[in-house]
């Protein structure tokens, strides 16, 4: 009889532990809000062209939320951003980086812990100047 017990406990505890597993494409560890460390990105045309770094301030952000929306505040500047996470590294962020034939690169996430995030959108080299951004934000 304990041995049926102990063969029951057994399996409901290997059924709660990958029951509970995180899902690798799962975006509960990039959902909510980020505070901006620094967004570095390309701005101007051709011989203008030139890179931008800008450093977060207090109250500055990314806010993940499950709908795919991303909400950014960064200075006095809001916008709103549409995103997908394609794998468990990489994401599509509309207006992000260089958008070729309608659709948008797809960025790489370069560091994911609990506390820090950084996100880098490949570098494109036109005759109207690069393109390219690197966002780090943590918690």
């Amino acid at each position: 009889m304990k041995t049926k017990y102990l063969l029951i406990f057994i399996s409901a505890s290997t059924l709660c532990w990958y029951a509970c597993k995180k899902d690798g494409n799962s975006t509960s560890s990039i959902t909510g809000k980020w505070s901006v460390v620094s967004d570095s990105t390309f701005v101007g045309v051709g011989a203008g062209n030139h890179p931008v770094d800008y450093a977060g301030q207090a109250g500055d952000y990314f806010d993940f939320r499950t709908d795919g929306n991303i909400y950014t505040k960064e200075g006095t500047v809001l916008d709103t951003l549409n995103y997908k996470l394609v794998s468990d590294n990489t994401l599509i962020i509309e207006s992000f980086g260089a958008t070729f034939n309608g659709v948008p690169a797809t960025s790489t996430i370069k560091t994911r812990t609990a506390n820090s995030l950084v996100i880098v959108s490949p570098r494109v080299f036109t005759p109207g100047g690069a393109t390219g951004r690197t966002v780090h934000l943590k918690r």
